[in-house]
């Protein structure tokens, strides 16, 4: 069976189909190229920018040493950057394996350049040096691309590394502004510049994650949107197919009445039952069909019943037993949900046949069905004692021709999940005490009562 696999990047989305599960190393390394994961192009990013600043660094150590003649620990500068310069192949090296970057990998990689850059600044002048100012990028970073809880945190460790280089540094005489007083206070120049950098850390911290924020979740529903128009295009092939067939069944079911009618008419004891079910099954196949053609006419003119909860639910009760005669079905609907008036088309019928229907394959003598409400919502409950669904199939109750059942054809599950979308609904799935699955179909209140 064909596998159909969704990829966003970005503004980008790609459809990967694997005929087999064997396919799943070409998968992978599908992926890698694509770069799924986020994260992974963040930390490329930051390796950019880290492998920049070490050759600024490297760079200006050198010329300090050979043109400036700066008094400095150069030795341990050189090994301080050295040891960076190590981390930085390694982070390249990270960036380019097959698991994905997580986010607390992330934040780990910021706060150790927030660390080695309070280093090499404690060597060379403290908040006296005017690089000082590096230390609100990897905030940048993190305010962008990490959860809230690491973004302030990491804003909470670059304000600790500025005030503790307030007062422990070895200086570098060159760019420090003390010797004009008192060498046991920074003056009123550093301090302005600490405060400065407080308030944009803050200001990072807060109104960049906060319009990061905002684009990843414009970015969500912009995804959402497509699945949602996938689905509609699914949809739309699928009423389509329905209508064609429907058309074509007309005439096969009124070949087979007039047969039924003549073996009816033979009067044969033996049989006489069988042809009676038989009678009354393609009964039914011809009231589906008119009952599909008239809901499209409903659908279009937005035509729909009114009906109270109780009498709704007799209803269905019925017709469904015709399909299923050798089920056992219990019901039950509380006496304040039973008066409720409700406002639907057949579509919300044939939904919660389907969910009886995938009941009854796997639990024909244990079904139940609950209708209630609660301030917001109409809730049809459908339990079964069946053997449930694995986490994988879960996910997949929504996806069409995706079936948990050998003869099963895919459609039941995503047409009822349809439905529930159209009308603001929700349709889930939980495992049943004690075994067995308990779906819910919820429908607000305010779309499907008389007078919404």
């Amino acid at each position: 069976m064909p596998h159909l696999v969704t990829i966003t990047t970005g503004k980008t989305r790609v459809y990967l189909e694997f005929n087999n599960t064997a396919n799943n190393t070409t998968f992978k390394m599908a992926l890698q190229k694509l770069g799924a994961n986020p994260n992974t192009a963040n930390l490329r990013g930051l390796c950019i920018i880290r492998s920049l600043v070490i050759a600024g660094q490297v760079g200006t150590v050198f010329y300090a040493e050979a043109q400036l003649g700066w008094l400095l620990p150069y030795v341990t500068l050189k090994l301080l950057l050295g040891a960076i310069s190590v981390f930085a192949l390694f982070s390249w090296w990270r960036s380019f394996r097959s698991w994905p970057v997580t986010d607390i990998e992330l934040f780990v990689h910021l706060c150790v350049d927030i660390l080695g850059f309070s280093a090499v600044l404690y060597f060379s002048g403290g908040a006296n040096n005017p690089f000082i100012s590096y230390l609100l990028v990897p905030l940048c970073i993190s305010a962008a691309t990490l959860p809230w809880a690491y973004a302030w945190t990491l804003s909470a460790l670059a304000c600790s590394a500025y005030s503790l280089l307030l007062f422990f540094f070895i200086p570098l005489e060159a760019i420090s502004p003390l010797h004009h007083q008192h060498e046991a206070l920074p003056n009123t120049h550093i301090i302005g510049m600490w405060g400065s950098f407080l308030v944009s850390a803050l200001l990072i911290s807060y109104f960049v994650f906060k319009m990061a924020h905002r684009l990843r979740q414009r970015e969500a529903e912009l995804a959402r949107s497509r699945e949602y128009r996938l689905q509609d295009d699914q949809l739309l092939a699928v009423a389509t197919l329905a209508a064609g067939t429907a058309h074509e069944l007309g005439t096969p079911l009124s070949t087979m009445k007039v047969i039924l009618e003549d073996l009816a008419d033979q009067q044969d004891p033996e049989n006489a039952e069988d042809i009676t079910l038989l009678q009354q099954q393609l009964d039914q196949c011809k009231d589906i069909l008119s009952k599909l053609v008239s809901t499209a006419r409903d659908l279009s003119e937005s035509e729909f019943i009114t009906i109270t909860a109780k009498q709704y639910l007799s209803e269905l009760i019925e017709r469904w037993q015709v399909l299923r005669p050798a089920c056992e079905l219990t019901s039950k609907i509380s006496n304040d949900t039973a008066t409720i008036s409700l406002h639907l088309d057949g579509t919300v019928s044939q939904a919660i046949l389907n969910l009886l229907n995938n009941a009854a394959d796997v639990s024909p003598n244990n079904i139940s069905l609950e209708v209630r409400h609660t301030s917001s919502d109409l809730i049809f409950a459908i339990k079964d004692r069946g053997p449930g669904l694995s986490p994988q199939q879960a996910n997949l109750l929504t996806k069409a021709f995706v079936s948990t059942k050998g003869k099963g054809r895919g459609l039941g599950l995503f047409l009822s999940h349809a439905t529930a979308n159209r009308y603001g609904g929700t349709l889930s799935w939980q495992q049943r005490e004690g075994g067995g699955s308990h779906v819910e179909l919820r429908l607000p209140l305010s779309k499907i009562s008389e007078g919404a």
